[in-house]
C-alpha cells in the first residue's frame, strides 16, 4: 500500500512537469514577465486523461506566484510555487530549449520525443517542485 501511495503523487508530478513544459508562447511570455495568466489543458498520458490548469499569479512579496492543478484517474495534485527572477529565467530557458528540441524532431520527421527524464524543462521543474522552500504540493 505504501508503494501505491508514493506512486500516485510521483505520477501526478510527472504529469505536472509534462503539462507545464509543453505550454503555449503566451504562457511562457506571461511566466517570463510574471504577468497574471491562466491556461487550461486536457491531454492523454500513459493512457489516462490528464486535465490541468496553470496560472501565473503575478508578483507576491517580490516573488512570482504560480499555481497548477493536475487531475488524472490516478489522483490529483495542487502545486503552488513562488519563484525568484533567477529561477524564472532558468525555467523559461528550459522551456524554450524544450520547444526548440521538439521543433527539430518535427522538422526531421521523427516519431519519437526525448524520454521524459531527459527533457531539460522536466528536469528543472522537478528540481523546484521537490524543493519545499519554493513549491508546495497537496493532493
Amino acid at each position: 500500500m505504501k508503494k501505491l501511495v508514493l506512486v500516485i503523487p510521483v505520477f501526478v508530478i510527472i504529469c505536472a512537469c509534462s503539462a507545464i513544459c509543453a505550454q503555449t508562447d503566451e504562457f511562457v511570455q506571461s511566466f517570463m514577465t510574471c504577468t497574471p495568466y491562466r491556461e487550461n489543458n486536457r491531454s492523454e498520458m500513459f493512457g489516462m486523461e490528464v486535465t490541468s490548469s496553470l496560472e501565473v499569479l503575478g508578483r507576491r512579496g517580490g516573488l512570482c506566484g504560480f499555481r497548477s492543478s493536475i487531475n488524472t484517474q490516478a489522483g490529483s495534485a495542487n502545486i503552488e510555487c513562488n519563484f525568484t527572477d533567477e529561477q524564472i529565467a532558468e525555467l523559461v530557458g528550459s522551456m524554450q530549449a524544450n520547444a526548440s528540441e521538439i521543433e527539430a524532431v518535427a522538422r526531421q520527421g521523427l516519431d519519437s520525443n526525448p524520454q521524459i527524464g531527459e527533457n531539460p524543462a522536466v528536469v528543472i521543474f522537478n528540481k523546484y517542485f521537490t524543493d519545499t522552500s519554493v513549491c508546495s504540493v497537496t493532493n
